[in-house]
Order: structure tokens, then C-alpha cells, then sequence
């Protein structure tokens, strides 16, 4: 009897694991990888006909995706891509990130094949799988904003499928770093003007301001980047803080100073629990808090 049950319990492990993955569907998600891995913002002519060749209906999504992301394209932030995918497209997006990392390794140590079979039978961290998602679709964000002006959209961060304050935070990063994360390179350029500019075009988060959305009491996780770990929140959350920062200078250079005010107080700037996060900025952010709280 115990033999038996055996025999089930690695049946069922099979049918719910790597059987679900057609010989075809892995092959021509091995196909995308290496393609996306030498080409990874699609910028090659032949970049969207050869990704148009490798369709299976498990992989028409993320080569849709992929053409919308090379194409800086509207379409990439609408609810069909910000809500959250099956755990098989996730599965198979990591897939595509593990061949690339790969791919540009100097350490190299496997072939495609052996990555993409190595992954496909992991128990993989669901956070990891959705922040690379979001992470993936980044680029396209950022090209839609190079020109874009998305102040006419909101970003209701609970019409996306996402289940908790943590997932969602995912999105608000990925999303709002696209459009932000400019702002340190302008305040460094002191070009106030081009990115108070950029600050008008921004859309809004849960219809307020990016400024405002604060939701980031969740309990942090390690997120595995390119070849190294690192806390996810003090990696995102420090990013916040030098774009809030550099946005909130620039409000003051240009005599704002009553916006500057508003930005202060309204975003994480004003929250010294979230300040143990910005590593080398934790002491300046200390002392404004103290001037802004003085008695």
C-alpha cells in the first residue's frame, strides 16, 4: 500500500508540475530567452518577426508583452499587463531573466535548456516571480514616459489582482520608478525646470500624487538581483527617498516652496520608520525631519 501511495504522490508532483509544460512550449520559450537575452529592449529590426514565430497559446502573452515593451507602447499599462499573471506565465518570465542572467555570466556554468528545466521544477519565492514580472515590463514603462503624458491616468492599485500591501507595493515601484527615478540625474544636472516638467506628466497612484502612496508597512524579503541579495525594501524604498528628495529641491529652487511643503509632509519623507531604509541618506533625512518638527 505505502509503495502505491508512492507511486500517486510522484504522479500527482508530475501532473502538477513539469507535465503541465509542453515539450513545444519549452522549447520555444528557450527560443524567446536567448532572443530577448541578446536583444533585451528589442531595439534589432528583427527583434518582434522573430519573436512572432515562437507562438504558443501559453507564450502569446509574454511575447504580446514583449513587442508592446519594444515598441514603447500605451497599451503595456493597461490592465490586460499591470494585472498579476497566472503562476505559469510568472514561471515562465523567470525562465527568460534566469537565461539572460545566464547568458551574461562570467561564471557561466549552464546551458539554456538545463536553466529553463531547472527552474520550471523550482518552488520559487511567489514575490520573487511577480517583482521580476513587473521588473521586465519596466522598460516599456519608462519609453511610454520618455514623451508621454500619462497625468490623465490613475493606477488603482487594487484592480490588478494583487492580494496584499506587499504585492501591490511591487507594482507601485516598478511603475513609479519608470517615471522618478530621472529625477536624481536632473537634480544632479540642476536641470529643475525639465524635471518639475516630467512631475506634471506623472499619473496618479490610487487617484493621489505618487508622492503620496506610503503603503510599505509589510514585512521585507530578500529579492535576488543580478548576482547578488539584497533587501527589497531598503533597495526600492531608498530609491523613493533620493527621487523625493530631488523632486522636493527642485520644487525649492524654483520658488515652490509651498509645494516643497506639501511633498514633505504627504510622502515617506516625513516617516522616520521608513528612514532606516535609505542607507546613506538615513542622517539628512533625520535632521530635516527635526527642522520640520521643531517645537
Amino acid at each position: 500500500m505505502k509503495n502505491f501511495l508512492l507511486i500517486i504522490f510522484i504522479f500527482t508532483l508530475y501532473v502538477n508540475g513539469y507535465a503541465q509544460h509542453s515539450k513545444e512550449d519549452i522549447n520555444k520559450l528557450v527560443q524567446l530567452a536567448e532572443i530577448y537575452s541578446n536583444d533585451d529592449n528589442g531595439l534589432n529590426k528583427d527583434f518582434v518577426p522573430s519573436i512572432e514565430k515562437l507562438r504558443t497559446k501559453k507564450l502569446n502573452h509574454i511575447i504580446d508583452a514583449l513587442i508592446l515593451i519594444s515598441k514603447g507602447d500605451m497599451k503595456i499599462l493597461s490592465p490586460e499587463f499591470l494585472t498579476k499573471p497566472d503562476s505559469t506565465e510568472l514561471k515562465y518570465w523567470y525562465v527568460i531573466r534566469e537565461i539572460h542572467y545566464n547568458n551574461n555570466s562570467e561564471n557561466k556554468k549552464f546551458t539554456s535548456e538545463e536553466i529553463a528545466n531547472k527552474v520550471l521544477n523550482e518552488k520559487i519565492n511567489e514575490k520573487w516571480l511577480l517583482a521580476n514580472y513587473y521588473y521586465m515590463l519596466h522598460g516599456g514603462f519608462a519609453k511610454i514616459f520618455n514623451d508621454g503624458d500619462l497625468s490623465s491616468l490613475n493606477f488603482n492599485l487594487d484592480e490588478y489582482g494583487l492580494k496584499n500591501e506587499v504585492e501591490k507595493a511591487i507594482l507601485y515601484f516598478n511603475l513609479s520608478n519608470s517615471f522618478i527615478q530621472r529625477f536624481k540625474v536632473l537634480n544632479a544636472m540642476k536641470n529643475y525646470d525639465k524635471l518639475l516638467e516630467f512631475e506634471a506628466r506623472l499619473p496618479k497612484f490610487n487617484n493621489k500624487p505618487y508622492f503620496e502612496y506610503n503603503s510599505f508597512d509589510f514585512e521585507d524579503f530578500e529579492w535576488i538581483g543580478y548576482e547578488k541579495t539584497e533587501s527589497y525594501k531598503t533597495r526600492h524604498i531608498k530609491n523613493l527617498f533620493e527621487s523625493l528628495l530631488s523632486n522636493m529641491i527642485a520644487l525649492g529652487e524654483k520658488d515652490k516652496y509651498d509645494d516643497a511643503i506639501n511633498l514633505y509632509f504627504k510622502s515617506i519623507l516625513s516617516k522616520p520608520e521608513y528612514f532606516k531604509y535609505s542607507e546613506n541618506l538615513e542622517s539628512d533625512l533625520q535632521s530635516l525631519y527635526q527642522q520640520f518638527n521643531k517645537k
